[in-house]
């Protein structure tokens, strides 16, 4: 089968400028497809494993502030241009595809069983800000899990310590997920098998035209 020849988009040179503009992408399409599926989210059954993993806020920290510093971390440590736009056509890619699922299929997590203690300590409070601004609707991909792994594997024939970092921050960040009861079991399943899977797409069909 002949390669899907893609143009390069991101250099070196002009990617201060593209990831800012592909994360307002990013963040335009989430807003959207949490406020058009925010008040038809269906609920998932919990696995007995899920029931019993314990409500933790600091990890809170992990969800929020780990999550974005290790997003910038990769995106800003491809040394490779190549494998940089084949991530980042993964992660454009990605990002569609679980939006859409968003809007089609629409999941909520039932937050209201856990809810946030009253005081104002530094750890509530974004914890608090956080539930405010993201719709508890855009669940299943999680975006969180499937960003995460995406932008680890794009380190995979590149560096493999940066990859195996990627790999244990992403794991953390997936953890976190389940803990702070943002997403159940199964989105964090299905964010990992398309991450995987838009990767090995990217990688098997598809060239950069280098020119």
């Amino acid at each position: 089968m002949e390669k899907i020849t893609l143009k390069k988009i991101v250099t070196h040179k002009n990617k201060n400028l593209i990831i800012p503009l592909l994360t307002g992408f990013f963040m335009t399409f989430y807003t959207v497809s949490g406020a058009i599926s925010y008040q038809s989210g269906s609920f998932l059954p919990m696995i007995e494993m899920e029931k019993n993993i314990p409500f933790l806020l600091w990890t809170i920290w992990i969800y929020i502030i780990l999550y974005p510093i290790y997003l910038v971390w990769s995106l800003w440590g491809y040394k490779d241009e190549l494998e940089m736009n084949k991530t980042l056509y993964g992660f454009l890619l990605l990002t569609i595809i679980s939006c859409a699922l968003f809007i089609i299929f629409p999941i909520s997590y039932p937050r209201e069983f856990y809810p946030l203690p009253l005081d104002n300590n530094l750890t509530t409070l974004i914890f608090r800000g956080m539930r405010e601004l993201d719709k508890p609707s855009n669940c299943l991909p999680s975006l969180h899990v499937g960003l995460c792994y995406l932008f680890c594997f794009g380190f995979w024939n590149e560096n493999k310590l940066k990859f195996y970092i990627g790999f244990m921050i992403s794991t953390l960040v997936g953890l976190s997920t389940l803990t702070t009861k943002q997403h159940y079991s199964y989105d964090i399943v299905a964010g990992f098998i398309l991450a995987l899977g838009i990767y090995y797409f990217f990688q098997k069909f598809t060239t950069i035209n280098n020119s």
